[in-house]
């Protein structure tokens, strides 16, 4: 069993990120003894996959739905998982087509951001 402070320092994220997780049940209540929150061994690890999650555009609902689903079956977590696969890929293309009217509009030649005919046509 691990205090909150060593789950805190393994997993990288703050005390009060982790009790708020507790609170949202994204991980399991911590076990009490004289007052101190007790985590499982797991605790870390489960934590450092919903930072992994929140990292590919998760939501903490979407968390929430993902981990509950492993409990599922693995046919719930692999449609998540190509649902945000899919939406990481229309992301990019957009965000390819911002890059290039950014960089169109620095060989505009006009005078100021809200008149550029390239950024606002």
């Amino acid at each position: 069993m691990l205090l909150i402070g060593e789950v805190a320092e393994r997993s990288g994220l703050a005390t009060s990120a982790i009790r708020y997780y507790e609170e949202l049940g994204l991980i399991g209540v911590a076990e009490r003894r004289a007052g101190r929150r007790l985590f499982p061994e797991s605790a870390p690890r489960r934590l450092r996959a919903i930072t992994a999650a929140q990292e590919a555009g998760f939501s903490l609902d979407e968390i929430h739905r993902l981990l509950d689903s492993q409990a599922e079956g693995s046919e719930h977590w692999i449609e998540l998982v190509e649902a945000k696969i899919s939406e990481i890929h229309a992301r990019i293309k957009r965000l390819r087509s911002i890059e290039t009217t950014l960089r169109d509009s620095l060989s505009c030649g006009c005078g100021a951001w809200d008149e550029c005919p390239i950024l606002l046509p």
